[in-house]
């Protein structure tokens, strides 16, 4: 279970897309509020300020997430060098207390602090996960499946570390990472580093390897019970609804992919390029 909180896990970088979608975000959370009047917040004078006040709760949320997802880790990047999901499990932890704090003192101050309390905190940060997650999920489910693919590369120039049965860790590229093939008692990763193609032994099960390199948002996927694929490398040579052969882009090693992966491999192929 441990190994899972320290598989890598990407930041988001601070470019102009990121930034629209954190503030997006805040605007259809706002929206959200007026609409559906969760927790019972709504307006109810009807006067124009209100509604103003109301918005602004998403521009405050969408501004407190861009200080702490982007100003503080520029303020440390050392501590956010090497990222993995366990930090990342706390860091967006402290990000909800964070918020729910910004939020906490925005409605006491608007509230003359007649509610002032420890426990009316906690039922701020509970709204404030709540209505975010809600409108996130949102968000996301106008992302179509066929985008799994893209996702999948934002992981693509993270390392890894990959521990063998004799305990033996060894550091790996994403990017680097062609195609992984069982071996008996050992597995064969072969590289690509710096235009040249190398082969790291590891003494490991596939099973093992898969456990620590294939995730949600890993470009490494299983297509047959010998091989992991980076499906950033390959295209489909051959392709029917029950069988698939692959190979490396532009030529060279051909990988069978078993039934029931043809499906997932061949979207991944199609839609990835």
């Amino acid at each position: 279970m441990i190994q899972y909180f320290e598989t890598p896990f990407p930041r988001p970088k601070k470019n102009r897309t990121n930034v629209l979608w954190i503030f997006l975000i805040g605007v259809l959370c706002s929206v959200f509020i007026i609409i559906f009047k969760p927790f019972n917040i709504e307006n109810k004078t009807g006067a124009l300020y209100e509604y103003l006040v109301l918005f602004s709760l998403g521009i405050l949320f969408s501004s407190s997430i861009y200080v702490w997802e982007f100003v503080v880790p520029s303020l440390f990047p050392k501590s956010f060098k090497k990222w993995t999901l366990g930090r990342a499990i706390l860091w967006y932890s402290l990000m909800t207390l964070f918020v729910g704090a910004l939020m906490f003192l925005y409605k006491s101050y608007l509230g003359g602090f007649s509610d002032f309390t420890f426990k009316e905190y906690l039922f701020v940060c509970g709204r404030v996960f709540l209505i975010s997650t809600t409108v996130s999920f949102f968000v996301l489910g106008l992302i179509s499946y066929t985008q799994k693919s893209k996702i999948s590369s934002i992981a693509s120039n993270e390392s890894c570390f990959v521990k063998a049965s004799n305990g033996k860790v060894t550091q790996l590229f994403f990017h680097e990472i062609l195609y992984i093939e069982s071996d008996e008692n050992y597995v064969d990763i072969n590289l690509l580093k710096n235009g040249e193609r190398r082969k790291e032994v590891i003494r490991s099960s596939l099973k093992n390897i898969e456990d620590q390199l294939v995730y949600a948002i890993s470009p490494i996927y299983r297509c047959h019970r010998k091989f992991l694929i980076n499906f950033k490398y390959f295209e489909v040579l051959d392709s029917s609804t029950r069988s698939m052969t692959i190979q490396l882009k532009g030529g060279g090693t051909i990988l069978p992919v078993s039934k029931q992966y043809v499906t997932q491999i061949n979207q991944l192929l199609i839609n990835g390029h």
